[in-house]
């Protein structure tokens, strides 16, 4: 599996507050680049990035159960391409561009705005196909992620964030709409926290807890 980052062994890599501050800054150069997108270029984005992942489930299945040692290999295929699809399906008609709502009785017209940078926590028992899901949200609503895995599996994770990153190159939007933070730690997950602009966490109580606080 080739390295998902291009700052991979740079010297802020060293420092966690300068390796998230690094990610964080290209996660917001390029989610300001697709922030005029239209509701087609969203749909195509979040379809490509989702068959992106669809295609190569089976590696990724292969990879999780290797890594993480939970469940089996055909039942992690076909959890990755049920989540993935039914995300895809589920948020098809939904529109998050312009205005999305009008209400005339009470004078209320909803526009879609982008939150900006998303940091998403992973737990070790799904880092094959939680972070698609969480990815495809949040490209739907024109923001960035950033995915904090689980130390434990988070080669299962960096292999997903290739993949969707692909799909990004492959509809000319940014690669960096999607990162992750490599060799996780307490002290990165906590700087990335930090500095995002909302925070998505699926896991354990504690996990959970901190994250919202």
């Amino acid at each position: 599996m080739k390295n998902s980052q291009p700052n991979a062994g740079s010297p802020a890599a060293a420092d966690p507050q300068l390796e998230v501050t690094s990610i964080v800054e290209r996660a917001r150069v390029a989610q300001q680049a697709i922030d005029h997108y239209t509701q087609e270029q969203v749909d195509a984005l979040v379809l490509a990035v989702g068959w992106s992942v669809v295609k190569d489930r089976e590696a990724l299945a292969r990879l999780a159960v290797d890594e993480g040692g939970f469940g089996n290999y055909e039942s992690k295929v076909m959890k990755i391409r049920n989540r993935v699809t039914g995300m895809i399906g589920d948020m098809a008609r939904q529109r998050t561009v312009g205005v999305v709502e009008e209400l005339p009785e009470r004078g209320i017209v909803k526009i879609a705005k982008p939150v900006g940078v998303i940091a998403a926590l992973i737990p070790t028992t799904g880092p094959d196909a939680t972070p698609p899901v969480k990815a495809l949200a949040a490209l739907k609503a024109r923001n960035a992620i950033i995915i904090a895995p689980h130390p434990r599996t988070w080669r299962t994770s960096a292999l997903a964030v290739e993949l969707m990153r692909k799909g990004c190159e492959q509809v000319g939007a940014p690669a960096d709409l999607i990162q992750i933070v490599e060799r996780p730690s307490i002290a990165k997950t906590a700087e990335l926290m930090k500095q995002a602009d909302l925070v998505v966490a699926t896991g354990g109580e504690a996990m959970v807890k901190a994250a919202y606080s």
